[in-house]
């Protein structure tokens, strides 16, 4: 059944009319602070660094790094929403949390959805969806990562 659930809920995610209306949202997550954009997945606050929970995108250097880091600020803009998985830090003792816009939107699913990051498979309580997300992507071969 929860194979089932997570299909349809991919299924429509890939079909969604825009990215930006997701069905990851968290309406009463904590806000942070972007001070600065290190690349598509990790960010500083005023309290410390951030790393995306549910996502990994290219490195600087690798191909779609710039286009992933270049949506993840425009989505980020001045503030974001946090919500907290499993694990609150990483090795590199960044915070770890699933990231939404000020209007509660999930980055992780955007850039999934536009083929700008790929999904994390450790834990998390969105990894299936997150996973599925990315599956329907690369079959759909949409976005920088998927295209042909």
């Amino acid at each position: 059944m929860r194979f089932i659930l997570t299909a349809l809920l991919v299924t429509l995610a890939v079909c969604a009319p825009t990215a930006e209306d997701t069905l990851l949202r968290c309406d009463d997550c904590a806000e942070a602070r972007v001070t600065r954009v290190i690349d598509g997945d990790t960010f500083d606050t005023e309290t410390g660094r951030v790393r995306l929970l549910g996502i990994d995108t290219p490195e600087t250097g690798e191909r779609c790094a710039r286009q992933a880091t270049n949506r993840f600020s425009e989505l980020a803009g001045g503030s974001v929403r946090l919500e907290d998985g499993p694990r609150l830090t990483d090795q590199f003792g960044r915070h770890l949390a699933y990231v939404y816009t000020e209007d509660v939107n999930s980055v992780d699913e955007i850039l999934i959805q536009e083929g700008l990051a790929v999904a994390r498979t450790e834990d998390g309580q969105h990894r299936d969806f997150l996973v599925g997300l990315e599956k329907g992507t690369r079959m759909m071969k949409d976005g920088c990562l998927w295209s042909r």
